[in-house]
């Protein structure tokens, strides 16, 4: 069996170095995805949070101080102090995930417990539209910390009950000492009556202590999304316009000509005038598709469609410099390169909580570049000066790439 296959390969060396190129796109596709979402939710430590102390300490108690140093040296959440708006500054440009807010009056409200109104409540405000899924993961980290600042206030103020009534028993105790002097009679009655009163204040408070929520979190978000989708849209677009030229690379021969030219640059324009048209054309459907089928609402629609098509010119100006030096071994580098993107992105979980060496290449790359420029179109509203200025220079880098293959090859016959 498969005997003149084997023999076919045998002649031709060309196609086995093909085959095993295939044979490793899985390997690296399972391999750095995997890598990517190993073990987010024990990776926690490495999301950064903010936490901003705003209390007055009261006499006697410092609550502030006393649970931002908690936080802070906590191993289990990576918590940094700064005051309120570096926090706020830094969760907007997604350097923290999260900011926690300890109130002024957190100290005092919690000194009065006893008799307050109402919990304390601290808020914590997270970006959604930087990141839905370190949003939902910062809220699950913050009912877990509630309890434990609820279960710490309870047994502190529980102490603090005990103290206090085992001080005002042994105050009772010295009273029914001079009252049964004064009053041998009576002893036993006023004894029973104290005994009792001190019994129903316990109960009472033990009671009171039970039923009590001293602290509540409560979440603001600075950029909420209308649904998962659109926290996901960056991700799914960028990945879908790279895929598309590397499709177009592999069919599409774009150093073949079909025509004479006099000059090199001619044939070059003519070329990439087409194929520069088409990945418009590819890139505008894909905006019409997200746009019309899947309900994307884009804050600034007009800047995401123009980015996209940036996007899709950058990508297909590195696919095509590659696929045109180095034939169909360049689009295979570029293949592998795409999914290496895909690990190093940060498209599913926040890049913090993913392997060192995908975070290590993860702000230099084509892909992460496209994605936090739509991440800004679609959720957040901000400027995109910056990523527009890395992909103009790559079509243009690249373009001249192409151009010098053309140069490189201007005496190629017409077909």
């Amino acid at each position: 069996m498969a005997l003149h296959e084997i023999r076919y390969l045998h002649q031709h060396p060309a196609v086995i170095r093909i085959l095993l190129g295939i044979l490793v796109v899985p390997l690296v596709y399972a391999v750095t995805f995997l890598a990517s979402v190993w073990n987010p939710y024990g990776e926690l430590r490495h999301l950064p949070m903010a936490v901003v102390n705003q209390d007055r300490p009261v006499t006697g108690m410092a609550w502030g101080r006393q649970v931002t140093r908690q936080l802070v040296r906590n191993r289990s959440l990576d918590f940094r102090q700064m005051p309120m708006h570096r926090a706020q500054q830094q969760l907007a440009t997604g350097h923290v995930y999260l900011v926690l807010q300890i109130p002024r009056e957190a100290s005092y409200q919690l000194r009065h417990l006893p008799t307050a109104t109402r919990p304390l409540h601290v808020t914590y405000r997270t970006n959604a539209g930087q990141s839905a899924v370190a949003a939902k993961m910062g809220e699950s980290a913050m009912t877990k910390l509630q309890i434990r600042l609820n279960q710490a206030v309870v047994q502190a103020e529980q102490q603090t009950a005990r103290q206090q009534l085992a001080q005002q028993t042994r105050l009772t105790a010295g009273q029914l000492r001079q009252i049964a002097q004064l009053t041998a009679a009576n002893q036993g009655t006023v004894a029973t009556l104290a005994l009792s009163r001190l019994q129903t204040q316990l109960a009472r408070g033990a009671q009171a202590m039970t039923a009590v929520t001293p602290i509540r979190l409560i979440q603001r978000d600075t950029h909420s999304l209308a649904n998962n989708g659109t926290g996901m849209a960056p991700y799914f677009m960028t990945i879908a316009l790279f895929v598309g030229c590397i499709t177009l690379n592999i069919i599409y021969d774009a150093g073949q000509r079909h025509g004479k030219y006099r000059y090199f640059a001619l044939a070059w324009l003519d070329k990439m005038s087409f194929l520069w048209g088409f990945v418009v054309l590819a890139a505008s459907a894909l905006w019409f598709g997200v746009w019309q089928i899947n309900g994307l609402r884009p804050v600034h629609p007009l800047a995401t469609y123009l980015f996209s098509l940036l996007i899709i010119l950058a990508f297909f100006s590195l696919v095509t410099c590659f696929r045109l030096w180095l034939g169909l071994t360049g689009a295979w580098l570029m293949l592998l390169f795409m999914i290496f993107q895909i690990g190093c992105s940060g498209g599913t979980y926040p890049i913090e909580l993913t392997n060192p060496l995908l975070r290590a290449f993860h702000p230099y790359l084509p892909m992460t570049i496209a994605m936090s420029g739509l991440h800004q179109t679609i959720s957040l509203g901000g400027s995109i000066t910056e990523q527009v200025a890395i992909l103009v220079g790559m079509v243009v880098a690249f373009s001249l790439g192409t151009l010098a293959y053309f140069y490189r090859h201007q005496d190629a016959s017409a077909e």
